[in-house]
């Protein structure tokens, strides 16, 4: 009797495991197949994103629009400096469209969105909010997408003016600066500078469709726009 347990038990063995060792190879085949496939699903998701973002964004109502050209009057002093009153100059708040960036020489056109998350994004250019509007003699910084709206600024050099129109008047930058930097040096932008300075940044390099831990930045000084008067 003890024989023929032990003869039913080692059958019974050799019948699990016919059953349970393609199991355990099936769920390594799949683990494995995931992992390598992982990498392709977010360039595959990154790439759909993008696509979407570039060939139909969403201008809804829920974004309001601020910019409303000529609507506030600039006047022309004497020694052919512009002015605007303080008063008239409109502060956006988060998620509004206020002003266009532009840079003729490498088809540079976008809305600039007060904000940065992933819906700006994906409509515009968005702006810190820890920064300022142009007129205020501060920092701007002003950041989109590699593969969409700053695209072009792989063909951007030194001396390119870049021009931020607003309601209140178009500012006029000069490019002084470009480099690359890591996502994680945190002193690339200084947001206690005390003249007028844009900066722009997007991820790097230009057109890759996954994360990268690079940053290209472009660093332009203020030329001409109108002032604020009280």
């Amino acid at each position: 009797m003890q024989r023929h347990k032990k003869r039913f038990a080692r059958k019974l063995n050799r019948v699990m495991a016919y059953i349970y060792v393609p199991l355990l190879f099936s769920f390594l085949a799949y683990g494995v197949t995931y992992l390598m496939a992982s990498d392709v699903i977010d360039l595959a998701v990154n790439l759909v994103s993008i696509i979407s973002a570039d060939n139909a964004p969403d201008f809804s109502t829920e974004y309001n629009s601020l910019f409303v050209k000529d609507s506030v009057e600039i006047i022309e002093e004497e020694d052919g400096v512009e002015t605007v009153k303080r008063s008239d100059v409109v502060m956006a708040g988060y998620g509004e469209l206020y002003a266009y960036v532009r840079c003729t020489r490498i088809a540079l056109d976008a809305p600039i969105y007060m904000g940065d998350d992933y819906d700006i994004l994906g409509r515009g250019v968005g702006q810190s909010f820890s920064s300022f509007q142009p007129g205020f003699n501060r920092v701007i910084v002003l950041c989109a997408h590699n593969n969409t709206y700053f695209n072009a600024f792989k063909n951007i050099e030194l001396g390119d003016t870049v021009d931020i129109e607003t309601s209140y008047g178009t500012y006029h930058y000069e490019v002084k600066e470009t480099k690359v930097i890591n996502e994680t040096d945190t002193g690339a932008i200084d947001y206690s500078i005390d003249h007028e300075q844009l900066v722009m940044y997007t991820c790097y390099p230009f057109d890759m469709l996954s994360h990268t831990p690079y940053r290209f930045i472009v660093y332009a000084d203020l030329v001409s726009g109108p002032v604020f008067v009280d």
